[in-house]
C-alpha cells in the first residue's frame, strides 16, 4: 500500500512536470478597431464676393445736369454690358449714385458718405471743375480715387506741383483745351484782335480762358475787351455791347449750358456778326431747339469726339434708345472714364481695395476709347494732350471741321 502511494505521487509529479514544460496556449486577443472609412474631404465654399461698389458723384438736379446725366447714362450703359457678360471676376458691378446739386460741400458730404458708409472703392466723378476742386483735398484724407471730367488743373495738381495722389481726369483738360481752340482761331481764322467773357466766379470758365488769353497774346494778338459776370447771371446785353463797340475780331466765351444759349440769343439780338468761339459743353443747349440756329451761323468750339465717326454713331443709336436722348462728347468721355476704372479693377484681379485701384492709376493707364488713346500721365493725372475735334454749327446741328492739337491740325 505504501509503495502504491509512493508511485501515484511520483506519477503526479511527472504529469506536473510535463504541464510545466508544454507552451501556452495564446491567449484571444480582441480584434483590431477599424477606423471609420472618411468621407472625402470638399472644401468649404468660398464666401461670396458681393458686388463691386462705384461711387457715382454727379450734378443730378443742378444746372451741370445735362452733363452729368451724360456721365451716368454712359456709364449705366457700361455696366449693363458688363454684368449681361458675368461681371468682373465673376462679380457685378453696381453704381451707388449721389446728387451734388451743384453744391460743393453736398459734393463733399456725398463723397464722404459714399466712401465712409456705402465702402465704395473707387468713385466716378463730375464735368464740374468746382466740385472736383472741392473734393481733391478730401480724397487725399478718404484715400479713395476719383476718375471724372473736372478739366481745371487745380483739381489734379496741387499747388506744389504735384498730383493730388487720387484725381485723375478722363479728358484733356482746361489748358489743353483753351490752347487748342486759340490756336484754331489764330491759325486758321486768322484773329489778332480777340474779345473774351467768361464767368469770374467758375474755375471751368476761368480755367478755359487763361491759356486761351496766353495763346493769343504770345501769337502777336491782342484781347481788346475782356468782360465776366457771375452765376447767377442771366442778361449779357451790357457785356456784349461793350465787346460790340471795342469790334473784335472774334470773341471766346467758355461758359456753362446753362449761359449758352442766352449768350448766342443776346449777342444775335445785338448784331455781333464775328466769329464766336466756345467750349466743349456747347452741346447740347447751343444747338437746335434749344438756340436760334441764326444765332450759331457762324461758331467755332472743340469737342472730345467727332460724332460723325461710324462707331461712335452705333454707340450713340444703342444710348439714344436707352435713354431717349442724344449722346454728347461727355457721354463718350465719360463712358472713357468709366473705361480706365474697369480697366484698373480687372487689373486688381480679387484685390478690389482703393490701394490697388490707386496703385493701378498711379501707373500710368493707357485706355483705348472714343477720344481715342487716353494716356493718363503720372506726373499730372491728366491724359497726354488728345487731339481734339474744331466743330461748327450748321442749320443747328453740330458738323465737323477737323482735329487739332494744342500745336494744329492732326490727321487721325
Amino acid at each position: 500500500m505504501k509503495k502504491f502511494s509512493l508511485l501515484l505521487i511520483a506519477l503526479m509529479v511527472f504529469t506536473l512536470a510535463l504541464a510545466a514544460c508544454a507552451p501556452a496556449t495564446p491567449a484571444t486577443q480582441a480584434p483590431a478597431a477599424v477606423e471609420p472609412t472618411k468621407a472625402p474631404e470638399v472644401p468649404a465654399a468660398a464666401e461670396p464676393k458681393g458686388d463691386i461698389l462705384i461711387g457715382n458723384l454727379q450734378d443730378e438736379s443742378g444746372g451741370m445736369k445735362a452733363l452729368s446725366s451724360a456721365v451716368t447714362y454712359a456709364a449705366t450703359l457700361k455696366i449693363e454690358e458688363i454684368n449681361a457678360a458675368g461681371g468682373i471676376n465673376g462679380r457685378m458691378l453696381k453704381l451707388i449714385t449721389y446728387d451734388t446739386r451743384s453744391d460743393v460741400n453736398e459734393a463733399i458730404n456725398a463723397y464722404t458718405r459714399m466712401v465712409q458708409q456705402d465702402k465704395v472703392s473707387i468713385v466716378l466723378g463730375p464735368p464740374i471743375a468746382n466740385i472736383g476742386i472741392a473734393i481733391a483735398p478730401v480724397s487725399q484724407e478718404l484715400k479713395v480715387p476719383v476718375v471724372g471730367l473736372f478739366m481745371d488743373d487745380k483739381c489734379t495738381i496741387q499747388e506744389s506741383g504735384a498730383p493730388w495722389d487720387y484725381m485723375f481726369l478722363a479728358q484733356n483738360a482746361a489748358t489743353a483745351q483753351g490752347t487748342i481752340i486759340a490756336t484754331y482761331a489764330v491759325k486758321e481764322l486768322g484773329v489778332k484782335k480777340v474779345a473774351v467773357l467768361y464767368n469770374s466766379q467758375n474755375s471751368y470758365s476761368v480755367g478755359l480762358a487763361n491759356p486761351f488769353i496766353k495763346v493769343i497774346e504770345e501769337n502777336g494778338g491782342e484781347i481788346i475787351a475782356k468782360e465776366t459776370y457771375t452765376s447767377t447771371d442771366k442778361d449779357f446785353r451790357a457785356q456784349l455791347t461793350k465787346i460790340k463797340a471795342a469790334q473784335p475780331d472774334a470773341l471766346y466765351f467758355p461758359s456753362y449750358p446753362v449761359e449758352i444759349p442766352l449768350i448766342y440769343t443776346q449777342a444775335y439780338e445785338l448784331g455781333l456778326n464775328i466769329p464766336l468761339l466756345g467750349s466743349n459743353s456747347v452741346p447740347p443747349t447751343g444747338l437746335a431747339p434749344s438756340t436760334d440756329p441764326a444765332a450759331t451761323t457762324n461758331t467755332f468750339y472743340p469737342y472730345g469726339i467727332n460724332p460723325s465717326e461710324p462707331a461712335l454713331v452705333d454707340w450713340a443709336a444703342t444710348y439714344k434708345a436707352k435713354f431717349n436722348t442724344d449722346a454728347i462728347a461727355q457721354s463718350f468721355s465719360g463712358a472713357d472714364a468709366f473705361g480706365i476704372i474697369v480697366k484698373a479693377i480687372e487689373a486688381c484681379g480679387d484685390d478690389v481695395s482703393s490701394e490697388c485701384l490707386t496703385a493701378e492709376l498711379n501707373k500710368g493707364t493707357e485706355y483705348e476709347g472714343f477720344q481715342g488713346t487716353v494716356k493718363l500721365s503720372a506726373t499730372t493725372h491728366q491724359p497726354e494732350a488728345l487731339p481734339m475735334a474744331i466743330m461748327t454749327i450748321k442749320d443747328g446741328k453740330a458738323e465737323f471741321v477737323t482735329y487739332y492739337s494744342p500745336a494744329g491740325p492732326v490727321v487721325k
